[in-house]
């Protein structure tokens, strides 16, 4: 154990005394490792603190400090350790992924850019570091360089499922609905259990126009996950599909999942005017209950602007071609 330490801090050695050339606070940071590895992260933490205030040089006493702080949310406290350790050792590409991770959560996305941009200079090959400066780069609506640095991090590592399923957001963002299909479908290939791919495949799939395969993915979704917003998903792709009866069914479950959820209230609405336009309804019951829904979602939130054009677009008799 120390040996580690010696290795991870050479630089810090204390001539207060000749005979021990371990660095100051050595013994302090190993009692912390100890306490760590038997679960008493409270103890690390105190040792750890302890040893920071004894020599500030440690660097293996501020990475794990720097941890035990990001794993309480503590992102403020994380990045202090993590802006010394970068400057303790500017030639480490961890030190700089830590530092880039902690500007994330905080949402500082530039000074994140930055950081994985240094990582990236001393250790190119860093699967995590373009993974996640793509998704910086994607909150920056900057698709090309996210597209780029995401593909990156598929490459390295063909087999990491989260890149595959980051990499399909992004190519759905820039329009290449095709392309993130496939980067949706490999990472399902990958992970079974990616919930997030599944449900990011099924809207592709809509947005496509792909009705049955959207329904197909869609009924698996909500196997897994009992939400509103996935039975309204389900409900559209059901829609797309022409399956009016079943899709319709899904509304009320979803508003008894969440009454508030005011998006079931106005896919159902375009529900209902896809059957009256299918021509199921020739009484104009359809068109009269899409506006009914459409009315209720604006209850729930008035302030949807585009939902009021609809409802002025279809009220009127449109059936005998009235305005």
């Amino acid at each position: 154990m120390v040996s580690l330490v010696a290795g991870g801090c050479a630089s810090d050695s204390s001539d207060d005394d000749a005979t021990d050339v371990r660095p100051k606070g050595v013994e302090l940071y190993v009692a912390g490792v100890q306490a760590s590895r038997l679960g008493n992260q409270r103890l690390a933490q105190a040792k750890f603190e302890q040893a920071t205030v004894i020599n500030p040089k440690l660097q293996m006493v501020r990475a794990m400090l720097g941890d035990i702080y990001r794993s309480q949310n503590d992102y403020e406290r994380a990045l202090e350790q993590y802006e010394v350790l970068a400057n303790l050792d500017p030639q480490d590409a961890e030190n700089f992924y830590r530092l880039g991770v902690t500007y994330q959560f905080l949402q500082r996305v530039n000074e994140a850019v930055a950081s994985y941009l240094s990582a990236l200079r001393l250790n190119p090959e860093d699967v995590k570091s373009n993974m996640n400066l793509g998704l910086c780069y994607l909150t920056l609506n900057q698709g090309s360089d996210a597209i780029k640095y995401l593909r990156r991090a598929t490459q390295l590592q063909p087999d990491f499922a989260d890149a595959w399923t980051n990499l399909g957001v992004a190519l759905d963002a820039a329009g290449d609905l095709a392309g993130a299909e496939s980067a949706y479908k490999r990472a399902l290939e990958l992970d079974r259990n990616q919930n997030v791919s599944l449900l990011n495949l099924g809207a592709n799939l809509i947005r496509q126009n792909k009705g049955e395969a959207a329904v197909s993915v869609m009924e698996e979704a909500i196997k897994r996950v009992d939400d509103a917003p996935t039975h309204t998903r389900y409900a559209q792709a059901l829609t797309l599909a022409k399956r009016f009866d079943e899709a319709l069914a899904q509304y009320p479950i979803a508003l008894k999942l969440d009454p508030r959820y005011y998006p079931a209230l106005n896919e159902q609405g375009f529900t209902y005017i896809a059957m009256f336009e299918n021509g199921l309804e020739l009484d104009d019951k359809s068109r009269l209950q899409a506006i009914a829904s459409w009315g209720q979602s604006l209850k729930v939130n008035p302030n949807q602007p585009s939902v009021a054009a609809v409802i002025q677009q279809w009220s009127g008799n449109r059936m005998f071609g009235g305005q």
